[in-house]
């Protein structure tokens, strides 16, 4: 019995909540919008992961990049913006090439990645246009 009043409490919970912002979803929307939410946090997720194998890959290649252009993609970690760089990546053998690549950046460190700005990055071996901004 207490479960059943524990969701009858919820719905009315959700439902003050929806009207408070102007509509009233259905079950069918909070369960999609729940599932875009999983999505786009399972991706930042992997994103995590990848960058972290390779800060730590020692065959890792150092190089440094030339930022040529940022923009906000509106997506947040822990309240620091993910943003993705437009960059001019010299590779440790000299040879430059441009990469577009999306990191999370503390929001201490944005004013010090503005374009024109050069920075250090790590490239991957197995693919030069992955690479992480350390």
């Amino acid at each position: 019995m207490g479960m059943f009043k524990d969701l009858r409490d919820m719905k009315k919970m959700a439902d003050q909540m929806t009207e408070s912002m102007g509509g009233k979803p259905t079950l069918r929307d909070t369960v999609r919008d729940g599932k875009q939410m999983m999505g786009v946090a399972q991706q930042q997720l992997s994103q995590v992961q990848q960058m972290q194998g390779l800060a730590n890959d020692p065959n890792a290649r150092i190089g440094k990049a030339l930022i040529n252009a940022i923009r906000d993609t509106g997506m947040t970690v822990n309240e620091d913006p993910v943003v993705e760089f437009q960059m001019n990546v010299t590779d440790s053998d000299g040879s430059v090439y441009a990469v577009l690549h999306s990191q999370m950046v503390s929001r201490l460190r944005v004013a010090a990645m503005q374009p024109g700005s050069e920075v250090a990055v790590r490239i991957d071996p197995a693919d030069r246009n992955r690479v992480l901004i350390v």
